[in-house]
């Protein structure tokens, strides 16, 4: 990482008020404000932005010149211009904005996938004296109350996700499951990330191998679309779907994602780049 980077610091994303009130310019909610639904309309509404890593990669290609973070002003101008996402740690800093615009008390979280610690991200909510959890770079917008138990919320009567307390580290465990095989992909303790904090595990993400390949995920309805480089995969209630071929991902990517394939082979021209420069 240039060392250009190394003073960037985080703002609070409120700050972006004016931003956040464009991107929610079509949401309507007719309920009880504030609520637990209200929050899980906002989380559903965000969902619109999907998990993609091209923008990072093409962030990446302009260091030093601009800023290493990809700012909810960004993010949304992306996303209107060429239907731009972000990843974990663009959304989760998007998503409590626009919590805390709408009077919530949000907060980053940091989260250790399988292979390493501080690697994911997602946004814990106090809401009515209790902990709740949302986590946009892994789909997951039904907010996930925190509690010292086993909590699973189902997707149908064989798939869900089950949220696993650990006593023994005061520790969650994240899993997803189909048929009874349980698959743990990442943990995390219950404590919110400080921006300074936060920030520095968002510069250290720019050096993690997920930045060696185009990697998109999309839900629509109860069915997610997973592309890494030519590997696709479908997972329904129903089912799993895998597939490989280098036409199928690019035209899931620009049927499903409406991402240019311009803006894809920048990405991956800046990958090839950096993967000569490490050699």
């Amino acid at each position: 990482m240039d060392a250009s980077l190394a003073t960037q610091t985080l703002l609070d994303p409120a700050r972006f008020d004016h931003e956040l009130k464009q991107f929610l310019k079509d949401f309507r909610f007719e309920g009880e404000k504030p609520s637990l639904t209200h929050i899980r309309a906002i989380a559903q509404y965000f969902s619109r932005l999907p998990y993609e890593n091209v923008s990072k990669i093409l962030k990446l290609g302009n260091q030093p010149h601009v800023s290493v973070f990809r700012l909810p002003d960004e993010v949304i101008a992306d996303h209107i211009a060429w239907h731009a996402g972000g990843t974990c740690f663009s959304l989760t800093y998007m998503l409590t904005g626009i919590f805390r615009v709408l009077g919530y008390d949000a907060h980053p979280l940091m989260c250790d996938l399988n292979w390493g610690n501080n690697n994911h991200s997602a946004v814990i909510l106090n809401f009515s004296g209790q902990h709740f959890f949302v986590d946009p770079g892994y789909l997951i917008f039904k907010p996930l109350l925190l509690r010292e138990k086993t909590i699973q919320s189902k997707i149908s009567t064989e798939t869900g996700i089950s949220l696993q307390f650990q006593a023994e580290t005061r520790s969650y465990s994240l899993y997803t499951f189909r048929k009874q095989q349980f698959v743990r992909r990442y943990q995390f303790m219950a404590v919110p990330s400080s921006l300074d904090v936060f920030a520095e595990h968002w510069k250290a993400s720019f050096d993690l191998p997920g930045m060696n390949n185009i990697i998109l995920t999309q839900v629509s309805g109860y069915e997610m679309l997973f592309i890494q480089g030519d590997f696709i995969k479908f997972t329904s209630p129903g089912e799993v779907k895998k597939f490989r071929g280098a036409n199928l991902a690019e035209k899931l990517i620009q049927d499903r994602f409406k991402i240019p394939m311009e803006k894809v082979e920048n990405a991956r021209y800046i990958i090839r780049q950096r993967q000569d420069h490490s050699r």
